[in-house]
């Protein structure tokens, strides 16, 4: 690779890499480790159904945006739509990068973090049952002295 496009390859892979973590973890993450938990959360009754569109939202963002800015840069730039396709550098560190995300998804410290995360980020959408049990208490003192 080095041989084939010099010096700069080493700039290409890393930034690939990169670029690749990054996208993929706002795209996968979400589908791969935040959708099953939501469903088992919404079906035990713990959460609103409404967080599927939240959760859903960032990923359909991510892929029209990329698919838009692909679409424009092979239309108004065909030339560097070449360019990108035949970097090998580039293409190995996306694909690396996809990868390491992809396969982050199995550590255990890497879910617990995404729960971790889910919960904070997500807490609109949970049902609160206790609040529900609670039935008042009807044999309350009066807080006005006799």
């Amino acid at each position: 690779m080095v041989k084939a496009q010099g010096w700069f390859a080493l700039l290409w892979l890393p930034l690939g890499f990169v670029s690749g973590l990054f996208v993929t973890a706002r795209i996968a993450l979400p589908i791969l480790l935040g959708l099953p938990r939501a469903i088992h959360l919404v079906s035990s009754g713990e959460m609103r159904a409404a967080v599927y569109r939240r959760l859903l939202f960032t990923p359909v963002l991510w892929i029209v945006a990329l698919a838009v800015i692909v679409l424009l840069v092979g239309f108004f730039w065909p030339s560097a739509a070449a360019w990108f396709e035949t970097n090998g550098a580039l293409s190995g560190g996306v694909w690396l990068g996809v990868v390491g995300i992809l396969l982050s998804a199995l550590s255990k410290k890497s879910r617990a973090d995404f729960h971790a995360d889910f919960d904070q980020s997500y807490r609109q959408f949970y049902v609160h049952r206790d609040a529900r049990r609670r039935r008042p208490n009807r044999r309350r003192s009066s807080t006005v002295p006799s």
